[in-house]
C-alpha cells in the first residue's frame, strides 16, 4: 500500500469521523493520547498491581510496548512488527496480566496491516508470527498456532477490505479528474462562443468603417483608398474565419443568438436572484466607465455564477456583490453568509472551474473559500490594459 494510498485512507477516516462527531480530529495527536493511556495503565499495573518482584522491569517492557503506538502512522513496520516481538518476549520472561500490553500489540498489528506495502507487510507478519510461537509459561505449541492464525486472517481481511476501499476512492478521484477535465474544455469553449460575438462586434465595425471611409473619397487618395480597402478585405477575411471556428465550438442543440449581458446588467441580475429566494445587496465603488466587451462579459459571467452558488447552496442567507472600478484593474467580490455548513465548494458543480477560467483568461487573481463555519466568498481581480 503506498504513501498515496495511506494518505488517501487517512483523509477518509478523517472525514468519516469528522461527519459522525462533529469535528475533524487530528488522528497523529489521538495516537499519542492513546499511547500516553496505555503507557499510564502499564505503568501502574508494573508498580503498584505486580507481586512478582519485577515492577521496574515491567515499567521498562511496559513503556517500550505502548510508547511506540504514538509513531504507528510514520514507522508502520517497524511498530507493527516491533511491539508484537517485543510483547512475547515480555510475556515470556514475566508474564504480565495488565491490559495496556494486548491493546498495544493489536494497534501495532493493525499499523502493520493497513499502512505498509505489500513487501514489508508479509515480512512484519512472518515475525509477527514467530514471536507468537514463542513458547509462555507452559503454554503449548497448538495455542499459539491457534492465536497467530487468527492473528493473521484477520490482519488479512482488515488489509483486503481497506484495499478494496482504496481502489474505489482512487477510481472515483480519477472519475472525478476526467469530469474536470471535460468541464474545463467545455467552459472554455462556452467562453470562446461568448468572446466570438463581442470580437466579431468590433472587427464588424473596423469593416464597415473602412468601407464608408473607402466611398468617400476620391481619386487623387489612391494609397489611403488601397490601404482602407486592404483593411476591409482583412476584416472581411477575419470574420469568416472566425465564423467557421466557432462553428466547430457550437453544440448539437445549436446555441441561441442574444446580445451579451455586461457589468450594467448587475442590477436586474440582483434583482432576479433576490426574486428567486436569496436577497442581494449590489454595491458600487469608483466612478463606472467603459471597459473592453470582454471583460464586461466575463466580469458579469463571474459574479452570476457566483449567485447561482450562493442560491444552490446559501441555504437561508443573503449575499453582497462589490464591483469597484480601480485605475488599472476591476474587482469584484460575492459573499454570502450561508447557513449551510457542509454545502458543496467544488464537488457537484463545475462553477468554480468556469470562473477561474474566466479569470485565467485575462491574467487575473481569483480567491474562493469559506467564511469561517458559514458563509463563502469570492474575489477576482481583472487587470485593465
Amino acid at each position: 500500500m503506498t504513501g498515496e494510498r495511506r494518505a488517501s485512507n487517512v483523509a477518509c477516516v478523517r472525514a468519516r469521523l469528522a461527519a459522525a462527531l462533529g469535528f475533524r480530529p487530528n488522528l497523529v495527536v489521538v495516537d499519542r493520547a492513546l499511547a500516553s493511556l496505555l503507557a499510564v495503565d502499564a505503568a501502574l499495573e508494573a508498580l503498584v498491581g505486580s507481586d512478582s518482584g519485577h515492577g521496574v522491569a515491567l515499567l521498562l517492557a511496559g513503556t517500550g510496548l505502548t510508547l511506540p503506538i504514538a509513531l504507528r502512522r510514520r514507522y508502520p513496520t517497524l511498530v507493527g512488527a516491533g511491539v508484537p516481538v517485543l510483547g512475547a518476549l515480555v510475556h515470556a520472561l514475566w508474564d504480565p496480566q495488565a491490559i495496556a500490553y494486548p491493546l498495544a500489540e493489536f494497534c501495532a498489528l493493525y499499523a502493520l496491516a493497513a499502512w505498509t506495502p505489500t513487501r514489508r507487510f508479509l515480512y512484519g507478519s512472518a515475525a509477527f508470527a514467530a514471536a507468537a510461537l514463542t513458547p509462555v509459561h507452559g503454554s503449548d505449541l497448538a495455542g499459539g498456532l491457534g492465536f497467530a492464525s487468527v492473528a493473521l486472517v484477520v490482519m488479512f481481511l482488515v488489509r483486503r477490505i481497506l484495499g478494496d476501499r482504496e481502489r474505489r476512492a482512487t477510481l472515483a478521484e480519477r472519475e472525478r479528474d476526467v469530469a474536470t477535465r471535460e468541464a474545463v474544455v467545455e467552459e472554455r469553449a462556452r467562453i470562446a462562443r461568448e468572446l466570438h460575438d463581442a470580437i466579431a462586434h468590433h472587427v464588424s465595425l473596423m469593416v464597415v468603417q473602412a468601407g464608408a471611409e473607402r466611398r468617400t473619397l476620391d481619386g487623387r487618395d489612391g494609397s489611403t483608398r488601397e490601404v482602407l480597402q486592404t483593411i476591409e478585405q482583412t476584416g472581411r477575411g477575419a470574420l469568416t474565419e472566425m465564423r467557421r471556428l466557432v462553428g466547430m465550438l457550437r453544440s448539437s442543440d445549436g446555441d441561441p443568438l442574444a446580445p451579451q449581458p455586461s457589468l450594467a446588467e448587475l442590477p436586474r441580475l440582483a434583482a432576479q436572484v433576490s426574486e428567486a429566494g436569496l436577497p442581494v445587496e449590489l454595491e458600487i465603488e469608483g466612478e463606472r466607465r467603459e471597459l473592453p466587451l470582454g471583460i464586461e462579459l466575463s466580469a458579469y459571467r463571474i459574479v452570476q455564477e457566483a449567485l447561482t452558488n450562493a442560491l444552490k447552496h446559501a441555504g437561508d442567507a443573503r449575499a453582497l456583490v462589490r464591483v469597484r472600478y480601480a485605475p488599472d484593474q476591476l474587482e469584484l467580490e460575492v459573499v454570502d453568509n450561508g447557513s449551510d455548513p457542509v454545502a458543496p465548494v467544488a464537488g457537484g458543480g463545475h462553477g468554480l472551474i468556469g470562473m477561474r477560467e474566466r479569470v485565467a483568461l485575462y491574467g487575473g487573481r481569483f480567491d474562493a473559500g469559506r467564511r469561517g463555519d458559514h458563509g463563502f466568498t469570492v474575489r477576482v481581480v481583472l487587470p485593465i490594459r
